[in-house]
């Protein structure tokens, strides 16, 4: 396993890293498939940035709050930055509710952004894949097959990479099937591919959260899936078609793009 990466003379955390690689990835995919919802950049950029710092700033502040008795006696501990000095739950619920409030004072469509960042989630969790991988932050069933990885001496099923690998399928399937006339089309795709990746790796995982004589992860992931599915099938959302002449949501040389004669 790899807690750290060498960078010449340098040795930086492996999940921290990675983790500001995932929210770079998943900004600029958020940015471009944005454009196919006719979504400004900047604006997908800036709420990406805004709820970035609100989820970091709650996050540390509800931790110190916890733990003021420590930091009042080290008040110089307030400035560390180690990942268990964090409490994501309610820093991501600030990041959300920071993220609603600046769409909403810029005028931007809900749906539409939800969309773009359904896809900017993708690359991240595709990342996230790799992080788990090398930190051994998910651990494989044992196997024997020719690409098993170890872990403390046992052969493992390299879980993370699976997921990487499934992430990315979905993400290319999902972006080349894009309609910026449908972005609830989009939300039910992302999250039904999202789903049946979770549910297929997660049957590898080693020592899972069980319900009952189920895996509680893939319980979930097939009621995700089963969801999507049938809003995919019932056109939840959908919208009438618009003539392509008639659309500016299409990117020129694009396979959605009219053709001149």
């Amino acid at each position: 396993m790899y807690p750290t990466l060498p960078f010449g003379p340098l040795s930086l955390p492996t999940t921290p890293l990675l983790a500001l690689i995932a929210f770079w990835l998943a900004l600029e995919v958020t940015a471009r498939s944005g454009r196919r919802f006719q979504l400004d950049s900047d604006d997908v950029w800036n709420i990406g940035l805004v709820a970035l710092l609100a989820a970091l700033l709650v996050a540390r502040l509800w931790n110190v709050f916890q733990f003021r008795e420590i930091y009042l006696e080290q008040p110089q501990l307030i400035l560390s930055l180690r990942p268990s000095g964090f409490v994501w739950p309610p820093g991501i619920a600030a990041g959300l509710i920071v993220a609603y409030i600046f769409l909403l004072r810029n005028a931007m469509d809900p749906v539409r952004v939800l969309a773009a960042f359904g896809l900017g989630g993708l690359a991240a969790a595709a990342v996230f894949g790799v992080s788990h991988y090398l930190t051994g932050a998910v651990v494989g069933t044992p196997t024997q097959l020719p690409w098993a990885t170890w872990y403390y001496g046992a052969q493992v099923h390299p879980v993370g990479l699976y997921r990487t690998v499934g992430f990315l399928v979905v993400l290319v399937a999902v972006w080349w099937t894009i309609d910026g006339q449908q972005p609830w089309r989009t939300i039910w795709q992302t999250g039904f591919g999202y789903s049946v990746v979770r549910l297929i790796t997660d049957g590898f995982v080693g020592d899972p959260a069980l319900v009952g004589q189920f895996r509680a992860s893939q319980l979930a992931a097939l009621l995700g899936a089963l969801v999507c599915a049938f809003l995919l099938a019932q056109g939840v959302g959908h919208q009438p078609s618009t003539p392509p002449e008639q659309r500016d949501d299409l990117v020129p040389g694009s396979v959605d793009a009219p053709t001149g004669a």
